[in-house]
């Protein structure tokens, strides 16, 4: 039985702190390793597709997860790189430097995943999954001056050295309960009746306006911005204006 699939691509708040951590780990190792190391001369470039090779590629099972690291020139050519010899032979030592710098920088990686390496077929099927960027995987190269290698992980991987986030779930409240402490403002409107747009311009100060609607009809309580919510009754208090509602709209 196997897990199903889970598509979805890094995002940057993942992939940022990723290719730090990559870097910083590449530029310990050659700090180690290489006889001419220098910071400036050490990068991690992402990349958004694994470029096919003729030699075989190292693969190995970190974890759950899957892991592969290739020299592009081979790793004869990466040990006298390493060991700044000056010369690109196949010698049985060079070959030996170059295993074992990349054999230490999977541990490396591994030890910051928390978890332990362990070498695997190179055409073992699940291993495909570092190659795919749609299921989370993440693949770079990595630059030693003129000296590169090609690295991938799977998702699993990336989880290990990355982790995800966790957001703790938020306790969702009723809407009442949201907005039932905001304040509104409410209004009463009264209709007196009509009147022309000539008799507007002609009102002056202490006028006295006569209404068409009588003493005992309903007066529509508003909320501001908004429209009638209720009929209710004028009346008057000891010091207030006050309602009493008849109707609800």
């Amino acid at each position: 039985m196997t897990d199903a699939l889970r598509f979805g691509w890094l995002g940057e708040s993942r992939r940022i702190p990723l290719h730090a951590l990559l870097a910083r780990e590449v530029s310990e190792w050659s700090r180690d390793w290489w006889l001419e190391h220098s910071s400036a001369a050490i990068d991690v470039y992402p990349l958004d597709e694994w470029l096919p090779v003729d030699s075989v590629v190292s693969t190995w099972r970190m974890g759950e997860g899957w892991f592969k690291l290739h020299a592009h020139q081979g790793e004869a050519a990466l040990g006298a790189y390493l060991a700044a010899t000056g010369s690109t032979d196949a010698s049985a030592l060079a070959e030996r430097i170059g295993a074992r710098a990349l054999a230490d920088l999977i541990a490396r990686v591994a030890k910051r995943a928390t978890v332990r390496a362990h070498a695997a077929a190179a055409n073992a099927a699940p291993a495909a999954a570092c190659h795919r960027p749609e299921l989370g995987a993440y693949m770079a190269t990595l630059s030693l001056g003129s000296h590169t290698l090609a690295m991938a992980m799977d998702r699993t991987v990336v989880d290990l050295l990355v982790p995800p986030k966790k957001h703790e779930k938020t306790t969702l409240v009723g809407r009442a309960q949201a907005v039932g402490g905001a304040s509104v403002a409410l209004e009463v409107c009264i209709a007196l009746g009509t009147s022309s747009l000539s008799q507007l311009d002609n009102l002056q100060v202490g006028e006295v306006l006569v209404g068409d609607a009588l003493l005992t009809a309903p007066v529509e309580l508003r909320a501001a911005g908004s429209g009638a919510v209720a009929l209710a009754k004028l009346g008057v208090g000891q010091s207030s204006r006050i309602v009493t509602l008849t109707h609800s709209i």
